[in-house]
C-alpha cells in the first residue's frame, strides 16, 4: 500500500480547491480521513505503545485506514455494517463486533454521531482504550456519549493530530490551511497512561479548527 507524504497531499488539496472544492472531491470518493505516511506512522506507533493486542476498528468503511495501519505491523480487524463487496472488511455492526472479538482496544474513525456506537464501545466490559478520529465542526467533536462517562479519561493525541488531514479541512494558500481533524484516546480511569507520556498534553478547550502555516511543520 502506497501512502502519500503529508506534504505531497497538499498538492492534491490545492488542485481540488481549484475545481469543485476539496470537500466535494472527498464526498465523491467517499473519504473522511486521508491517511498520509506520517499520520499512519504516528498512529501505528501509539497503538503499539498501548500493548493492548489486536485493534478492532468499528465503522471501518472500505478498510483503507485498517490496511494502512497494518503496514506498521499493528494487527487490525476492520468491521462495518455494510462494507464494500470487494473489501476484506468483516460485515458486522458495532455491537456484534464487540461481542465477537471482545477487544481491549477499539478504533473509531469518523463514527456516525447518531448511531450509538460510542456508547456501545465505552460500555463494553473488555474495552480499555477507545481511540477516536474525527473533526471538530462548529466547536463540537464527536457524539455527546464520548464525554459523558466519568469512568473514562480523554487524552488528546497531539503528535497524531498534527499529521491529520480530513475532508473538513480548508486550503487557504500554499502555506496555510484550516485543519479540523483531531485524535483522542479514551481510556478507563484505572489504567496508567500510554508508555510514551509525550504523546499527550493537557488541553482544556479547542477552537473550531487549527489555522497553521505549513512552513512550521
Amino acid at each position: 500500500m502506497t501512502l502519500l507524504s503529508y506534504e505531497s497531499q497538499f498538492e492534491e488539496i490545492a488542485a481540488a480547491e481549484q475545481g469543485d472544492g476539496w470537500l466535494s472531491a472527498c464526498e465523491r470518493d467517499g473519504r473522511f480521513l486521508i491517511p498520509t505516511q506520517q499520520f499512519v506512522e504516528a498512529l501505528g506507533e501509539f497503538l503499539r505503545g498501548l500493548d493492548a493486542g489486536p485493534v478492532l476498528e468499528v465503522c471501518a468503511g472500505s478498510g483503507e485506514l485498517a490496511d494502512a495501519i497494518r503496514t506498521t505491523g499493528v494487527p487490525v480487524v476492520a468491521t462495518d455494517t455494510d462494507p464494500p463487496p470487494d473489501s476484506a472488511v468483516v460485515r458486522a455492526a458495532a455491537e456484534e463486533a464487540l461481542r465477537r472479538y471482545r477487544p481491549v482496544l477499539v478504533l473509531g474513525s469518523f463514527v456516525p454521531i447518531d448511531a450509538g456506537v460510542d456508547r456501545l464501545v465505552l460500555g463494553f466490559p473488555s474495552v480499555r482504550h477507545y481511540v477516536v478520529l474525527g473533526a471538530r465542526i462548529g466547536g463540537l467533536f464527536g457524539s455527546g456519549d464520548l464525554w459523558r462517562n466519568p469512568g473514562w479519561i480523554a487524552e488528546p493525541l497531539e503528535p497524531i493530530t498534527r499529521w491529520m488531514l480530513t475532508r473538513h479541512d480548508a486550503w487557504i494558500d500554499r502555506r496555510t490551511t484550516l485543519r479540523c481533524g483531531e485524535t483522542w484516546n479514551l481510556r478507563r480511569g484505572s489504567l496508567p497512561p500510554a508508555r510514551d507520556a509525550s504523546v499527550t498534553r493537557d488541553r482544556t478547550s479547542c477552537c473550531h479548527g487549527t489555522l497553521e502555516d505549513e512552513s512550521s511543520q
